[in-house]
C-alpha cells in the first residue's frame, strides 16, 4: 500500500507519476467487476497473476488511462504524449 510518506517522498524526489496501491479484500467483487467500474477511458488494462495452476488469482493490477502511449509496429516505434 502506498502511504502518505511514500507519496511525499516520491514527490519530493521529483517524480511526476507515482503508483498508488491499495489492498482490497472483496467478497462481492471480482477483479473484472472492479476494473469495469474504474476503467472509464481507452488504454486502461487489467493484469492478473495466478497461483496454483489456474485456480486462484494472486494479484490484480489495474492501469487507468495513461498520459504516454508507446506503439510498436514492426520496426517502427511511436511515442504519443497526452493524446
Amino acid at each position: 500500500m502506498t502511504t502518505i510518506a511514500d507519496f511525499e517522498r516520491f514527490r519530493d524526489e521529483g517524480y511526476n507519476r507515482i503508483p498508488l496501491m491499495r489492498e482490497v479484500l472483496a467478497d462481492l467483487d471480482t477483479p473484472v467487476s472492479i476494473y469495469l467500474k474504474l476503467a472509464q477511458g481507452r488504454y486502461s488494462y487489467l493484469l492478473e497473476s495466478v497461483q496454483g495452476g489456474e485456480k486462484w488469482g494472486r494479484y490484480s493490477i489495474i492501469g487507468l488511462p495513461c498520459r504516454t502511449i508507446v506503439r510498436v509496429t514492426g520496426q517502427q516505434l511511436v511515442i504519443e504524449q497526452d493524446g
